[in-house]
């Protein structure tokens, strides 16, 4: 539920971002594509002028009659208002001599058009596309002239025509298809970036649930090893107990005369608390460790006291049951630990009673031994 409302309104924020984006960029890309279209007609229609206009000169010189000129270019021009700019021809009069709706040959050409500066007058799109924006196309003609080209030897103007209300529909319909353009292009972006966060998420996810299962397996795997510490410190007491028994078994044996092998672990350590002697029983040690080259020995109730013995000549007549060598530094009792849990890489960290000064931590390449010792 909490991944679907995240979705929602990861949309809802880009669907608003893309609305500001796109409304402040929809009318720039409008006017810019507007003008560039009405500069390429301006051009195209001032170009066709120039050419009706020689035409038409070279056509009366070379002693053509009017009448049949004029039926040539009606002909040529008929239903050319259709477009955005379109050819008429004008005589000196002020009516038209030629015009794409032939019911308006012969009637008066309007007058104070807001574009004609003069004859052969140069009007850009710019220009065009502000003087039909910044004015209401509803009311007046429904074309205006933008540019007057005369015959040479005649009374003939050729004017170039603007189609005001079919420039601001073919805007309109411009402006629609852009709308349509950004509303795609919206969809799809919002479809890809959801689809990336989705792939996204799905990855880290995958990641999250990988590390919750290692930390599964880790826990499992210590609470298994714990489980073993406390079945081993059961049949080390139970081996004790029949240690005993036997040992009991041997004395009787040997009061009577019979020779027994002696056992090769010792019973006690020879410790010193200042200068006063001090022999510990092996069953009271807690754990043994080194520490600035002093050797402590830490019994069960956690009484400290010294020895001169090193680790390693002390480790070889430990019953090795009993004890384990977790690191240089330390032995370990297995009465003595408490809890055991994962340290670093690979690594256990192993917690006794009484509490260790030093950490006692079971590198990598021992830790396999460990779960073996335990396991025996």
């Amino acid at each position: 539920m909490k991944h679907y409302r995240f979705y929602f309104y990861t949309a809802i924020s880009l669907s608003i971002l893309y609305i500001l984006i796109a409304s402040i960029t929809t009318p720039y890309f409008l006017r810019l594509s507007t003008v560039n279209v009405l500069s390429s007609e301006i051009e195209a229609s001032q170009q066709q002028a120039r050419l009706l206009a020689k035409t038409s000169e070279h056509a009366l010189n070379s002693g053509m009659k009017k009448d049949a000129l004029i039926e040539s270019i009606q002909s040529s021009i008929d239903h050319t208002d259709e477009k955005n700019i379109f050819n008429s021809i004008i005589n000196w009069s002020g009516r038209f001599v030629c015009y794409p709706d032939i019911t308006i040959v012969g009637t008066e050409a309007p007058q104070g058009n807001n574009a004609i500066g003069g004859i052969e007058n140069e009007l850009s799109g710019e220009a065009l596309y502000t003087m039909l924006f910044n004015s209401d196309t509803s009311t007046g003609t429904q074309s205006e002239i933008i540019h007057m080209t005369p015959v040479k030897n005649s009374d003939w103007i050729i004017a170039c025509h603007v189609n005001k209300s079919n420039v601001v529909a073919t805007t309109h319909k411009l402006r629609q298809q852009l709308y349509i353009i950004f509303l795609i292009i919206a969809l799809i972006t919002l479809v890809f970036v959801l689809g990336s966060i989705r792939l996204i998420s799905s990855y880290y996810e995958t990641q999250l649930e990988l590390k919750s299962t290692k930390i599964e397996d880790g826990v499992l795997n210590l609470t298994k090893l714990n489980a073993s510490l406390e079945n081993y410190q059961k049949n080390l007491s139970d081996f004790k107990k029949v240690q005993d028994a036997q040992v009991q078994e041997s004395e009787v044996v040997s009061d009577q005369g019979i020779d027994i092998p002696k056992e090769i672990a010792k019973q006690r350590i020879l410790t010193y608390v200042r200068n006063e002697l001090l022999p510990i029983a092996t069953e009271d040690i807690s754990y043994i460790y080194v520490d600035n080259t002093i050797t402590y020995v830490v019994r069960k109730d956690g009484k400290r006291s010294t020895t001169s013995e090193s680790l390693d000549q002390i480790y070889t007549y430990l019953d090795k049951k009993a004890f384990f060598r977790a690191n240089r530094q330390i032995i370990v009792a297995i009465s003595a630990i408490d809890k055991i849990t994962k340290f670093g890489n690979s690594k256990l960290k192993i917690q006794v009673l009484p509490i260790s000064e030093i950490d006692i931590v079971i590198g990598k390449n021992k830790a396999a031994a460990f779960k073996q010792w335990l396991d025996l």
